[in-house]
């Protein structure tokens, strides 16, 4: 891994490709480096060392807090929605409410278990943990979502109703990390498999099952 001085006249920016769905209020840069000329001094770490050390599984967690705040958005939005269209009697509307609290309290509680692993010092066990919560968090934070668009209807999806900008950010943003890939990765785990625990796939370096 290499720092870079980005004002170096070598190395030019382009924000026009970048037009994803549900995020229109962010930017993205595609960046072109010219015969860019970087220090040895501004060498990050030891060549590898981002890979070997499994420095992705610490950021893993933070996707899942995303997905649980969209999750937590779409959630106070029905609730608002649900008292004041006076719909709390219907028992398909408290189901649906009743599942997406639950949701958000279990998105909760795996993320502060990631995180207390992590505090405590016990890493195997925290990238173990952290993808475990990616995983639940997205299909939980999903499942949440659907039912507040189900709780209040069409009317939910649109704008400036905060569901809709939040369907579309978290349907593009789920799909960062292959969920199928993810899943696979923890029964490989379980089962004692070789397994990349950093991006779900297939790797030069799997970890060993005999780590796990």
């Amino acid at each position: 891994m290499l720092g870079c001085n980005l004002s170096d006249p070598s190395v030019s920016f382009d924000d026009s490709w970048w037009q994803p769905i549900g995020m229109r209020g962010t930017v993205s840069y595609l960046v072109r480096f010219e015969e860019t000329f970087i220090a040895k001094e501004n060498l990050i770490g030891y060549p590898g060392q981002y890979i070997l050390e499994e420095w992705q599984t610490r950021f893993t967690p933070h996707y899942g807090a995303a997905f649980l705040g969209a999750a937590e958005g779409a959630y106070e939005y029905a609730l608002a929605y649900i008292n004041k269209q006076e719909k709390g009697h219907d028992p398909y509307v408290q189901h649906r409410i009743a599942k997406a609290a639950m949701n958000i309290d279990t998105m909760h509680f795996w993320l502060r278990h990631t995180a207390t692993l992590w505090e405590t010092g016990q890493q195997l066990e925290a990238k173990q943990a952290g993808n475990r919560a990616l995983y639940i968090t997205e299909q939980l934070a999903t499942e949440t979502v659907n039912d507040c668009i189900n709780t209040c209807g069409a009317r939910s999806l649109i704008q400036p109703s905060p569901i809709e900008r939040i369907l579309r950010d978290l349907s593009f943003y789920v799909l960062r990390d292959n969920s199928d890939r993810v899943l696979s990765s923890i029964g490989q785990e379980i089962l004692g498999q070789s397994y990349d625990r950093s991006y779900f796939g297939s790797s030069p370096n799997p970890t060993p099952s005999a780590e796990s």
